[in-house]
């Protein structure tokens, strides 16, 4: 799309200047406005025809944000990364961290009319629970050796081992609760502030808004659509138009000619996003650490920052905790681009060249495929031939990543709110998302040890080792961090930044209000 086009198109709009990065102070007093009720809001959102309602199956974007519209969670994370009560009204550790207490919020109804209580809470915890278990967030509920009702409103969690961040742990969107023994996943039942009215995996879905539902302040619109729209240049053109009023996963390339379009609000927030090139550890010929070690070298990372994200990010270091995070390593040294140093790890590998094939998609991130072309001209410095292979959006997710006969494929990556969570779910030996299939005796030993480590000190040193073993032996190549930059309609407010995820912490649908 050319920038001619754009602007002519947005003059025709009539719509008025809008401003990125941060705010325009006029467009900041326009967000601390009164709340109005009413409107549709609509959304394009990354999707595919295997998208599905179920919090515990999703992988991609529609599930995320499908999950914060239709259902609350025990508690919610707020945009400083900390927590406070959601469906759970408070939460208590007994001593050692091992037990704790959750209280549940009283008078709470589902979509169905149905009253939440402690068996509903406990059926939506124990879907996640068990050797048969798919769910992306199994490993975060592998500790859990108990959970009952103390009485209707009250659960009692017990675990394996100490756990001092484990209320963090239900903020996430797999942890979504629904009602005891509900499984109609075409219809879901939530208590969230809109009620799902419509659903076409891979077209649309549509919700009204929730006329019961128990959050003050929240939830304006009348109605919330998502259009499934993955090509990247159809997705700015439908928010140029009007088609839709939000839009997440920005192309930072577009960034300055969307600062450009009257009216336009482009939200940009530095967070724990990063891109990830996952190595398979478990089969094929990065079983040698030698030649995980030569991609490592083979990438240059400043030219993918410079160039695709037009310095909307940070450089990367093979690990996946961003400098904002308590427990970031900072001793460890910054790998730089050094062909010379990818051909020495050839030569340890007892190779003097190297082919390989990488699989990329737009349903990772923006120009992915791109992004891959600049990896492999690097990369042809070191010896390495890498061969981009650009896989359909739809079916990424489902049949390329994490699947065991593929060498190399691209990963994102949102962050989560502390370092346990992000380091269970990707990177643990046993991880349902362990993209690269790594695993290390060691790193599993120091975050089960971390996970119930009260000493901040002691805490932050095993945080910084586990850093390092993924950092020297791990099979990701993290080339950056990559800010989250949303565009909203002018008719949008209410917004905020969050360093959590997309369209403010995916929960724009309940707390964004529309102008007239």
């Amino acid at each position: 799309m050319s920038r001619r086009g754009f602007m002519s198109t947005s003059a025709a709009l009539g719509l008025a200047l809008g401003a990125g990065g941060t705010l325009l102070p006029g467009l900041a007093r326009a967000q601390s406005e009164t709340p109005v009720k009413g409107g549709k809001l609509r959304a394009g959102i990354l999707g595919a025809t295997s998208n599905t309602n179920d919090p515990a199956l999703r992988t991609d974007e529609f599930g995320v944000m499908a999950a914060y519209t239709t259902f609350n969670h025990l508690v919610e994370l707020k945009a400083d990364k900390t927590i406070e009560p959601e469906l759970a009204e408070s939460w208590e550790a007994k001593p050692g961290a091992t037990e704790w207490v959750f209280n549940l919020r009283k008078g709470v109804e589902f979509h169905n009319g149905k009253t939440l209580d402690a068996n509903d809470v406990i059926y939506s915890i124990n879907r996640h629970r068990g050797e048969a278990s798919q769910s992306g967030a199994k490993s975060l509920m592998a500790a859990i050796t108990d959970i009952k009702a103390l009485d209707s409103h009250q659960i009692l969690v017990t675990l394996d081992s100490p756990n001092a961040d484990l209320p963090f742990n239900f903020s996430g969107d797999h942890l979504a609760i629904s009602p005891a023994d509900y499984e109609d996943w075409m219809k879901p039942v939530g208590t969230g502030g809109y009620v799902q009215t419509s659903f076409e995996p891979g077209v649309r879905a549509t919700w009204t808004r929730n006329p019961n539902y128990w959050k003050e302040g929240r939830a304006h619109v009348d109605e919330v659509e998502f259009l499934i729209l993955n090509d990247p240049q159809a997705r700015l053109a439908a928010l140029q138009s009007g088609q839709i009023d939000a839009l997440g996963l920005v192309d930072p390339a577009a960034v300055e000619l969307l600062r450009g379009i009257p009216g336009v609000q482009v939200v940009n927030s530095a967070g724990g996003q990063f891109w990830s090139y996952a190595l398979n550890c478990r089969k094929g010929p990065f079983t040698d650490p030698n030649l995980r070690m030569a991609m490592k070298y083979g990438i240059d990372r400043q030219k993918i920052l410079d160039l695709v994200l037009r310095g909307n990010g940070a450089l990367g270091n093979d690990q996946p905790l961003a400098k904002t995070d308590p427990f970031f390593n900072p001793e460890l040294a910054q790998r730089p681009y050094d062909p010379d140093q990818a051909l020495h790890y050839l030569k340890k590998a007892g190779m003097e060249s190297f082919a390989i094939k990488l699989d990329t998609s737009d349903a990772t991130f923006a120009n992915s495929a791109n992004v891959g072309q600049i990896y492999a001209q690097g990369a042809k410095k070191g010896g390495i031939d890498l061969e981009v292979v650009r896989q359909p959006a739809d079916g990424y997710w489902d049949q390329v990543w994490l699947n065991v006969d593929h060498p190399m494929t691209t990963g994102v990556w949102m962050g989560r709110p502390t370092a346990d969570m992000i380091m269970s779910m990707v990177y643990a030996s046993k991880a349902p998302w362990n993209e690269a299939f790594w695993g290390n005796a060691r790193f599993d030993e120091l975050l089960t040890s971390a996970r119930g480590e009260l000493d901040q000190a002691k805490r932050k040193a095993m945080y910084w080792e586990m850093q390092a073993l993924i950092h020297e032996d791990g099979g990701h190549v993290v080339p950056v961090f990559a800010d989250f930059i949303d565009a909203y309609g002018p008719r949008v407010r209410g917004l905020e930044a969050s360093p959590s995820w997309y369209l403010m912490g995916a929960r724009f649908t309940e707390r964004v209000w529309l102008d007239g």
